[in-house]
């Protein structure tokens, strides 16, 4: 089987990703940074690659296959990453390849866990940020475009129509690409203003925008200050950051006849919300180890936090109860709304769970009754609840056998749990409830292995598995 249509993603990709090398460039240059002139000669050499995979699927098919889909979201995340580590050996720090593969994975995928122990300089620091926030803009392409073609039900929304919006035609997917990409330039624009006026001087609050508004703030930033201004700015952020961007961005065009008060998931996330922080806040207040004002700030900062998948911590120490560290985990393996740079489940398949429940324990009690799985009034097609039904089941099987995997590295049992979260759910703020800010330590298989698994959660897994059933379809083999 050909692969043009693969070469032409992964030259677009590449081609996408070379101008961002020109940031810390220019950067660099104005400060005279003598790493600069790496990262322009980095940037040529990543469009001279993208134009030879361009030149690779020149003849590609105008339609996107499964197998290309699923091989394009397997091997992106390993090129950009090998690309990525350039800078960091280019400037001398005596780094550990698994170690600078480990930070841009984590980077890519939004995770914001760390494996360096090293100050970096100030031009490494937005490479790191760059990767971050355009991780999460990748992610969000690919939802609207290379992911609906993998597995189907996995679009932006229940509620809008696929055929219409999704189609495996190239000329097609151009058009959701670009509509995200300029809406989330547009959202970092808004979220560097917001840290600004919450009184942050301009490279951290530019720093700290990319790396929350792609939900990858965690303990590679080192904490937020526990002023009021920088944590009501911070949630702010992280809260457009775990919003359906594009659904949104449909209603307000009239481009969907769902208002923003009726949409299901919307309101289950508010609510949510609402309900999280209101428990986080509570838990302090009764057992007086905070005033009234305090814990209600800090329980909805984290409660936004975590429920984003963003992570981030305050640099003030506060120790949870142990109901508020599960809480915050849940909040962090739920994620945010579908269409968003969030990792986790999402809310909007956790809704058709809850339905598809609710049904089968009515049809148990009523045989003769007919039930429909509903979301937000809608009726979900019976095999797009199914493959929700078989993706939380294959999340739950990653999920144990890794952690077996994983706790042979001499982690304790809440090291272990937190730390497999962290990387299936890309929140690296869950490893820091068990103070684990940063991996260093850990052996080197375990670093690639929580590597494969921060690539699992982006892809969402269910893609993983697609590829190996194709390959062992091909040996003759059925899945």
């Amino acid at each position: 089987m050909r692969f043009d249509l693969f070469w032409v993603l992964m030259g677009r990709t590449a081609y996408v990703f070379a101008p961002i090398y020109l940031i810390p460039f220019g950067y660099g240059f104005v400060l005279g940074d003598p790493l600069a002139g790496s990262f322009l000669a980095l940037g040529v050499l990543t469009a001279i690659l993208g134009m030879v995979f361009g030149n690779m699927g020149r003849s590609h098919m105008r339609q996107l296959s499964v197998e290309e889909g699923t091989l394009f979201l397997l091997s992106v995340w390993f090129l950009l990453a090998v690309l990525g580590m350039l800078p960091f050996h280019l400037a001398g720090l005596h780094l550990s390849p698994v170690d600078t593969f480990f930070e841009c994975i984590s980077a890519l995928t939004t995770t914001g866990m760390t494996a360096l122990n090293e100050t970096l300089p100030p031009s490494l620091i937005l490479w790191r940020a760059l990767m971050s926030w355009f991780g999460g803009l990748l992610f969000i392409v690919i939802l609207v475009s290379v992911l609906p073609v993998v597995s189907g039900c996995f679009g932006v929304d229940f509620t809008v129509r696929q055929e219409r919006l999704f189609s495996p035609l190239w000329n097609r997917m151009m058009r959701p690409m670009c509509e995200m990409t300029l809406i989330y330039i547009a959202i970092t624009v808004i979220a560097v203003i917001i840290y600004l006026a919450a009184g942050d001087e301009i490279f951290p609050a530019l720093i700290l925008a990319l790396f929350t508004i792609s939900s990858g703030a965690g303990p590679v930033t080192g904490g937020l200050p526990p002023t009021p201004l920088l944590m009501l700015g911070s949630g702010l952020v992280a809260l457009l950051s775990a919003l359906p961007l594009l659904t949104l961005w449909q209603m307000l065009h009239r481009r969907s006849n769902t208002e923003l008060t009726q949409h299901m998931e919307l309101r289950s996330f508010f609510a949510l919300f609402l309900c999280a922080g209101t428990l986080l806040s509570i838990l302090p207040i009764l057992h007086g180890t905070q005033t009234i004002a305090r814990a209600v700030s800090y329980g909805f900062f984290y409660a936004i936090s975590f429920l984003s998948t963003n992570g981030l911590m305050l640099q003030e120490e506060i120790s949870f109860h142990s109901g508020s560290e599960l809480l915050l985990i849940l909040l962090a393996v739920i994620g945010g709304c579908m269409g968003s740079s969030a990792g986790g489940f999402r809310i909007s398949r956790v809704l058709v769970l809850i339905s598809l429940s609710w049904t089968e324990l009515l049809r148990t009690l009523h045989p003769r009754m007919v039930f429909a799985v509903r979301q937000g009034g809608g009726i979900v097609p019976l095999h797009s609840a199914g493959r929700i039904l078989v993706l939380a089941f294959i999340s739950a099987t990653v999920f144990s056998i890794s952690s077996l995997f994983i706790a042979l590295a001499g982690l304790s049992p809440i090291e272990t749990i937190t730390l497999t979260v962290s990387c299936l759910t890309t929140t690296g703020g869950v490893a820091s409830l068990a103070d684990l800010d940063t991996v260093t330590s850990l052996p080197i298989w375990t670093k690639l292995l929580c590597a494969l698994l921060m690539i699992l959660g982006r892809i969402e897994i269910f893609a993983f598995f697609l590829f190996i059933g194709s390959l062992l379809e091909d040996t003759g083999h059925r899945w």
